[in-house]
């Protein structure tokens, strides 16, 4: 029946139908499989998916087997090895979903329909001026990166982002490899509860944390917010790809994965050789690659290196990043936070500084970010009166910026 179909798409262009198959073939057997099939209750077009994907993985095991099959001879002569290769290469591209990539004329009006509404795919941060600069979010199939010195809120921006973006409706998941679970889920008690970290686990704190918790895992719009802990330098993408399919069998599709961080992570692929350059960009490539498998944002952070701590904040760039060039290299989206002490008002601002942006442009823009030291409660620049407001429920201050006192004439030689 098969070979039927096949000749008949290949000579008239299009499947027969069933009568044709029947009264051409007139092979009873056939008409009692027909009838069997019109008995089984499976509707094709709310199913389709998943038939497509079980036929899928059954006509690739089977092009698979073929092809080793086929091969044995070969190993027998002792023929040529390339065709054996030729052989599984063959089998392995018998694919029911194979992506032939944009029909650029063909699929114009799709393609501008995709680019209108892309805002119903981007995950904003709901960090108003922040989301401005990305043109209003982290799109699916991208690698952003977050970078800044030791100790130099890079958890704690993620931590911000994901806390947002879990209330308004989207499934975040965080994969750490610095801190443990819990202490990374202490920093999510700290910016729903807005209260102080190191105070609110103490007597009756509890009672009050236990109660703003439970008033924020009541909101109507909230979704799922998972964090998992993986040893210092084990990881591989391998390692994330096994949870997330996790998750997917659960019926839990992220929409945002955060990574901390990529230099705290193995490849999969490349074997350490010391290369630090081609191991992080090896690093990097499997992140972005993993982004497209699941069709997510992927966000990590990445750190400067020694000179990166010195420079003026007018002079960094993606050329002071740690270990390896491999990461802006890779990244669609790379930013930058520090202190630009030149516009320097409160104590507690972080200004942010974007070095590399494949999502919309404005590399070199800055935008302010203010922070409360106790409960690590970031706000933008947009949100400076809700941040002034905040102080008095946490009790943090809200001290200007001293004036630094200008350097010895001779130093500013130097510099």
């Amino acid at each position: 029946m098969f070979g039927f179909v096949r000749d008949h798409l290949n000579q008239y262009k299009k499947i027969p139908p069933k009568e044709v198959v029947l009264n051409s073939l007139l092979d009873p057997e056939l008409t009692e499989l027909f009838e069997e099939v019109d008995l089984i209750d499976f509707d094709v077009n709310k199913n389709f998916d998943y038939l497509v994907r079980v036929s899928n993985d059954y006509l690739k095991e089977r092009a698979i087997r073929k092809a080793m099959m086929d091969s044995l001879p070969i190993i027998e002569s002792n023929g040529n090895l390339q065709e054996i290769r030729a052989n599984i290469e063959s089998a392995l591209c018998k694919d029911l979903t194979q992506d032939l990539g944009l029909d650029y004329f063909n699929q114009l009006g799709e393609r501008l329909k995709r680019i209108f509404n892309a805002t119903d795919i981007r995950v904003p941060t709901y960090f108003p001026a922040f989301d401005e600069l990305i043109n209003g979010g982290f799109p699916p199939l991208t690698l952003s990166v977050i970078c800044a010195k030791i100790h130099g809120f890079k958890s704690n921006t993620m931590a911000n982002f994901a806390a947002r973006q879990a209330l308004h409706g989207h499934n975040v998941v965080i994969l750490t490899l610095e801190m443990s679970q819990d202490m990374f889920a202490q920093r999510f008690d700290a910016i729903y509860a807005l209260m102080d970290m190191n105070r609110m686990y103490m007597g009756d704190n509890q009672k009050e944390l236990v109660k703003r918790l439970i008033d924020v895992k009541n909101q109507p719009d909230r979704k799922h917010l998972f964090i998992k802990q993986y040893p210092t330098g084990a990881a591989s993408v391998q390692d994330f790809k096994m949870y997330l399919r996790e998750l997917s069998m659960r019926g839990i599709d992220p929409d945002i994965v955060y990574v901390d961080y990529i230099n705290l992570m193995k490849s999969a692929i490349k074997k350490n050789d010391g290369n630090m350059y081609t191991t992080v960009k090896s690093v990097a490539e499997e992140l972005r690659a993993l982004s497209f498998e699941f069709k997510v944002p992927v966000v990590s952070v990445s750190q400067l290196n020694r000179e990166g701590g010195f420079v003026g904040f007018a002079e960094i760039d993606f050329n002071y990043i740690a270990e390896s060039m491999g990461i802006p290299a890779t990244a669609d989206f790379m930013s930058i936070f520090g202190l630009d002490e030149d516009a320097l008002i409160y104590e507690c601002e972080l200004h942010n500084k974007i070095v590399k942006n494949r999502l919309g442009g404005r590399v070199g823009d800055v935008c302010k970010f203010y922070y409360d030291n106790r409960s690590l409660k970031m706000y933008d620049e947009l949100e400076d009166e809700l941040w002034l407001e905040d102080s008095k429920i946490t009790g943090d201050a809200r001290d200007q910026a001293q004036p630094r006192p200008a350097a010895p004439e001779n130093n500013r030689r130097r510099r």
